[in-house]
């Protein structure tokens, strides 16, 4: 009787010998000395504030202007940040009256940084942006070491130079906001969890550390509340003996609630109401509905509209004002409801809208401008410099302030744009292709090295697609993806180099005599 296809191919390629191949291929066994890794870490640094600070004088014609990427958002933070330095605390001031919702509208940690950074400089969004892009250039370095420990160097080099070159990265590493920032920690979080593998003796400090940068994370932004806890349960799935690392994920997810407990115990203090980090799930979810069903079901989709909105249904005229204040609490758990409601009498629909928006979070060609072409940056310059952009009322006094020197990195480096932009243009068209050719190589390699790339990216399929996303929300998972992809490149570009050179031996002058 004859067998089966896959049955076939299983028994004719055994998984032990395709395994080693792959492992040859991606230079598994490699090893690089400590210096070697460093130059290559700083070299991966330097690419990415390069690519950055393009991407910064890009931006720079709409700064302080009504056109600057989530201008809104950007003046809640600033407010906030002068807030603190004028003495409202940290978590902003406790004698306000609690139908007074705006403070919890965001999480409170960036504009902790924004405070700092105008502590230390001065007030001007040009030096937070170029802070940011420092910060944000060690995250491609961090991705560097993970992916080395895991798969292998050869790797780690492919997916830190993806990092540091990508367009979506380095364009959001320069909105004044936390999105970019909160990979950072994530990803450093990560790393440690690698570091457990082999520094045992340490191993209890370094979960806690890890659950201390989870919780740093959701200080800039609420989505990875949860992140601390989901590691728990995924690690306790692939990972043995479980009993000994149930105790120290255990820890891990404690010490990060613990550093998230501050901003719960302050929210309790001043309104009386259990709020983790932030209000917005409700909103979230609302506008969510409203984009996936075209305004169904009496949803919207806007900020505005959701205030508007608000003000008819309560017959209150000053919530048309904001979503979030006054009384953001009461309106958005309402809308929790209410969205709930909608999903549980429709949910094959809301399967299929959770499975367009994973889909849309891999839409590695839209959502970010790749660094502009020599010819647009002069005649934006140009027009710049003619036209002075129209500055919001309420930053005209910052904007006079401010000092273009920020931005001089990125002027200098002005011949390399149609390098990085051709980079840029070939790694952001196969990136899709490429993460799923890696996904599986890593998979038969090793599936427990696998599934630990994927927490992250994992996480954030779940938790973002129920609500709502938009790509500057994930970015912490698009590292680990991309990690995939650099396999991918690794497996392509090894394989031609093999083709050239076994080519090259048959027909050049060092061929075997007959």
């Amino acid at each position: 009787m004859r067998q089966p296809f896959f049955v076939r191919i299983k028994s004719a390629v055994p998984v032990y010998a395709l395994r080693r191949y792959l492992g040859g291929v991606l230079a598994t066994q490699e090893t690089f000395r400590r210096r070697t890794k460093l130059i290559l870490a700083l070299l991966i640094f330097l690419l990415s504030f390069a690519t950055k600070s393009l991407q910064a004088v890009d931006l720079a014609s709409v700064m302080y202007t009504a056109e600057q990427p989530f201008g809104g958002l950007t003046d809640t933070y600033d407010s906030r940040a002068v807030g603190i330095l004028n003495g409202e605390g940290l978590l902003g001031p406790y004698d306000i009256n609690p139908r007074r919702t705006v403070w919890i509208a965001q999480a409170p940690g960036y504009p902790v940084f924004l405070s700092a950074v105008y502590k230390l400089t001065s007030r001007d969004f040009y030096k937070v942006q170029l802070l940011q892009n420092l910060l944000n250039s060690l995250s491609p370095v961090l991705i560097f070491f993970i992916a080395g420990r895991l798969i292998s160097w050869r790797v780690g080099m492919g997916v830190g130079l993806l990092a540091a070159l990508s367009h979506h990265l380095s364009h959001i590493s320069n909105f004044i906001l936390p999105d970019a920032l909160c990979a950072l920690p994530i990803l450093a979080a990560v790393y440690l969890l690698c570091l457990t593998r082999s520094v045992r003796r340490y191993d209890y400090w370094l979960f806690a550390a890890a659950g201390f940068l989870f919780g740093i994370a959701t200080w800039l932004r609420p989505q990875p509340m949860l992140l601390a806890p989901f590691f728990l349960v995924m690690l306790l799935l692939i990972s043995t003996p479980r009993r000994r690392l149930l105790k120290r994920a255990a820890l891990m997810m404690v010490v990060a609630l613990a550093v998230i407990a501050p901003i719960t115990i302050k929210n309790y203090v001043v309104y009386g109401e259990f709020i983790p980090v932030s209000i917005g799930t409700g909103l979230n979810l609302w506008e969510g509905l409203g984009e996936a069903s075209n305004y169904a079901y009496g949803t919207v989709a806007k900020d505005e509209e959701v205030a508007e909105q608000d003000a008819i249904y309560y017959g209150q005229p000053r919530y048309a004002g904001a979503w979030s204040t006054p009384d953001g609490i009461k309106r958005d758990r309402d809308h929790v409801k209410r969205s709930l409601a909608i999903i549980t009498a429709h949910p094959v629909w809301y399967a299929g809208v959770m499975l367009r928006r994973i889909r849309d979070m891999m839409k590695y060609s839209a959502h970010a401008p790749l660094v502009a072409k020599p010819v647009e940056a002069q005649a934006q310059a140009l027009q710049t410099q003619e036209n002075p952009p129209l500055v919001k009322t309420n930053w005209q006094e910052i904007a006079a302030q401010s000092r273009l020197s920020a931005l001089e990195v990125g002027r200098k480096l002005f011949w390399l744009r149609p390098l990085f932009r051709s980079l840029q243009r070939v790694t952001k068209e196969a990136m899709q292709t490429f993460i799923v050719l890696g996904v599986i190589v890593v998979f038969l390699l090793s599936r427990r090295r696998a599934a630990l790339l994927l927490i992250v990216p994992l996480y954030y399929f779940i938790f973002q697609a129920f609500m709502h996303t938009e790509f500057r929300y994930t970015l912490p998972m698009q590292y680990f993806l991309f990690t995939f992809a650099a396999v991918g490149w690794v497996v392509l570009v090894t394989l031609l180099i093999r083709g050239i050179v076994k080519i090259a031996n048959k027909t050049g002058p060092f061929r075997a005599a007959p």
